[in-house]
C-alpha cells in the first residue's frame, strides 16, 4: 500500500513539472535598460522570412542584449524539414517565419514548444496559437504584381485591364508569363493553394489552379524571388505577398500590386524548437519579436500588419481594408497539405 501511495505521489510530482515546464518564464537574467544581459549566451535560429527582416531583428537582439547568434535563411519546406531531421538533436532554437500552417504543423508532430511570452496578450486573438506553440509578429495577404512598363508598352493596346484577380491569369496571353513560388518548396506557394480550395471548393480551385500553372513560366524555390523577377521585367506578372511586392515597388521599381478577391493571407510566426541547444535564450527572443519597439521597427521594414492590439497600420498593409478570405484555416490548410500537394503536383 506504501508502495502504492510513494508511486502515485511520484507521478503526481512528475505530471506537475511537465505541466509547469510548458509555461515557466525563461531563466533569470540580469536585466540592462529594459533588456535582459545575454553576454556570453547564443541563439541559432532558421529563418524563412525575408532576410532582411531576420537579419534586423538578430542583429538588434545581438546589440540590446549582447546574444550572439548565427541563423540559416531557407525555404518554409527546407526549415522544417530540417527541423523534422533534427528532432532527436535539435541543432536550433527558433523557426522564424514561414507560412502559418507549417507552426501548426510542427505542434501536430510534436517539433516545437509551448511558450507563453511576456507579450502574449498584446497580440490578437486570431495571430496566436491558444496554446502558446507559435505567436504571430506580423500579417500579409497574398498578392498579384505587374510589370508596369511591360505592360504600357507589350499589353496596354491590347484592350486588356491589368490583372487582378486569380481567373484574369488564365488568358493564354500570359502564358510564360508568370512566376511564382514552387509549392513543395515554399509555404507562399501553398497558401495561395490551400486559400483557393478553401475559398472556392475542390471541383473549381483545381480548374483554376490547373490553368493559372499552365501559364506560369518559373517556379521559384523561395517566396520573395517572383516580386524581383517582375521588377526587373524578365517576367510579366508575380504571384506572392504584399509586402514583398511593396517592398520593390518602394525600391524604384515599376510594378503595379493588386489583392486578389477573396485571396489567401499569412501570419509570420515564431515558434521555439523542442529542445534547442541554448535553453531557454529562444524565449527572451520570442519576447523581443513580439515587444511593441521590434513591432514599430518591423513595419518599416517588412510593410506587414502588426499582430499587436496597441500597433496601427501605416504605409504598408491595413489588413482591414482588404476584400481577403478571412475565413482562411491555418490548421485545415495543415491537414489538407498531403492531399492538396498531392493534388497540386498532378496538373499538367
Amino acid at each position: 500500500m506504501k508502495l502504492k501511495r510513494f508511486i502515485l505521489f511520484v507521478l503526481i510530482i512528475v505530471m506537475s513539472l511537465n505541466m509547469i515546464s510548458c509555461n515557466v518564464k525563461p531563466e533569470k537574467a540580469t536585466f540592462k535598460g529594459g533588456y535582459p544581459d545575454l553576454k556570453g549566451k547564443h541563439l541559432v535560429v532558421y529563418v524563412a522570412s525575408r532576410d532582411e527582416v531576420g537579419r534586423a531583428l538578430l542583429e538588434l537582439f545581438k546589440d540590446k542584449t549582447g546574444c550572439t547568434y548565427e541563423y540559416m535563411r531557407m525555404s518554409t519546406q527546407e526549415a522544417v524539414a530540417r527541423v523534422r531531421s533534427e528532432k532527436k538533436y535539435a541543432k536550433a532554437d527558433i523557426f522564424m517565419g514561414g507560412s502559418c500552417d507549417v507552426h501548426t504543423l510542427m505542434k501536430k508532430e510534436k517539433l516545437s514548444e509551448k511558450y507563453i511570452s511576456q507579450n502574449y496578450d498584446s497580440i490578437q486573438e486570431n495571430y496566436k496559437d491558444k496554446q502558446g506553440y507559435w505567436i504571430g509578429f506580423e500579417v500579409e495577404p497574398l498578392a498579384i504584381a505587374v510589370n508596369k512598363d511591360r505592360w504600357d508598352s507589350e499589353y496596354s493596346h491590347k484592350g486588356l485591364k491589368i490583372p487582378k484577380t486569380y481567373a484574369d491569369l488564365l488568358n493564354p496571353i500570359y502564358k510564360e508569363e508568370i512566376v511564382m513560388p514552387d509549392a513543395n518548396t515554399s509555404g507562399t506557394a501553398y497558401t495561395m493553394i490551400a486559400s483557393i480550395v478553401q475559398s472556392l471548393g475542390e471541383k473549381k480551385a483545381e480548374i483554376l489552379l490547373k490553368g493559372i500553372k499552365a501559364n506560369v513560366g518559373q517556379f521559384t524555390t523561395n517566396g520573395y524571388t517572383p516580386a524581383q523577377k517582375v521588377a526587373t521585367g524578365e517576367y510579366l506578372i508575380a504571384i506572392n505577398f504584399l509586402g514583398d511586392q511593396l517592398l520593390v515597388k518602394n525600391s524604384g521599381f515599376n510594378i503595379v500590386t493588386n489583392v486578389p478577391k477573396n485571396g489567401g493571407w499569412n501570419i509570420d510566426a515564431i515558434s521555439k524548437i523542442k529542445n534547442g541547444p541554448n535553453g531557454d535564450i529562444g524565449k527572451y527572443f520570442i519576447d523581443f519579436c513580439t515587444s511593441k519597439e521590434m513591432e514599430y521597427m518591423l513595419k518599416n521594414i517588412s510593410l506587414g500588419m502588426s499582430t499587436r492590439k496597441d500597433i496601427k497600420s501605416n504605409k504598408g498593409i491595413n489588413f482591414y481594408e482588404l476584400d481577403i478570405y478571412d475565413e482562411y484555416d491555418f490548421r485545415k490548410a495543415s491537414d489538407d497539405r498531403e492531399k492538396l500537394m498531392k493534388m497540386w503536383n498532378s496538373l499538367k
